[in-house]
Parts: structure tokens; sequence; C-alpha cells
């Protein structure tokens, strides 16, 4: 018994169409993936390699992917108490630098975790910190920063 074109067609296409979503199908592990962005920092003050004074204030800006809830900051391992402002198109943070921190150079270390997903931005800048050098206060404050 000879199949007629048709039907031949009509069979390889309900095979077709039986057996797609089977191989399209996700798994609960792809599903629960999500893509991560992770956060950008800009915008450092003191600027990199700058000599400021102890205790000087610094502040930078993060993008608005950071969680405000998770930003850290630290000189040389010791951890700072951040302030973070929102400001609708970035987060302006600010910091000072620590008490033990007197004279030398410093590398301040920042981090925030992404608001959706698990990664972690990270970036920093170097800092001299000399007693003789002007202190430095924060660029302005938060108020006066327009986005």
């Amino acid at each position: 018994m000879k199949l007629s074109q048709f039907w031949k067609n009509a069979i390889l296409l309900l095979t077709v169409l039986t057996f797609t979503p089977i191989a399209f199908a996700a798994s609960d592990d792809e599903e629960s993936e999500k893509k991560c962005f992770k956060p950008k920092f800009r915008d450092f003050y003191p600027a990199d390699k700058s000599e400021v004074a102890p205790k000087s204030a610094i502040s930078f800006h993060i993008n608005h992917l950071a969680d405000p809830l998770h930003v850290k900051a630290s000189a040389k391992k010791i951890p700072m108490k951040v302030e973070v402002v929102d400001k609708k198109t970035f987060f302006y943070v600010k910091a000072t630098l620590p008490d033990e921190l007197t004279e030398g150079y410093a590398r301040i270390h920042v981090e925030a975790k992404a608001s959706e997903g698990e990664c972690i931005g990270e970036d920093g800048w170097l800092l001299k910190i000399n007693s003789g050098a002007p202190e430095k206060t924060a660029i302005a404050s938060p108020e006066k920063i327009t986005p």
C-alpha cells in the first residue's frame, strides 16, 4: 500500500508538532537563571592618586543597577560607614576615611551588590594620605547635585 504525498506530509507535520515542545522545553535550572548586570561606579572624589589629609571625605556615584542597602567601602581593608542618597538616576555615596589612616597610601575599595541577581560590582582608587595636605570635603552636598 502506497501512501499519497498528502498523507506523508501530514504524518511528518504531526510528528514535528508533537516533539518540538519537548525539544525546546526549559528545565527548572534554566528558568531560575537570571541575567545579572553588575553595578558601575564613577565620579570618584578625590580623584585617583590625589593627596588628602587624614579623615577626608570621599564620594562616588553608582548606577541604579545597585542595591543601595548593599554598598560597601573600605580603605586598607578597614570598613567605612557609607551614606547612600538616591538621586533618581544614580546613587550618590559618601564616607570619611578611617581614623587609623594618618600617613601613606590607601586603596579605597568599593563594592555593591546588584539589585537583581547575585553578582557584585567592584572598583576602587588610590589615595595618598598626608597630614600636611589640605583636608578634602565632598564634592557638594547631595541635595545640590542634579542628575
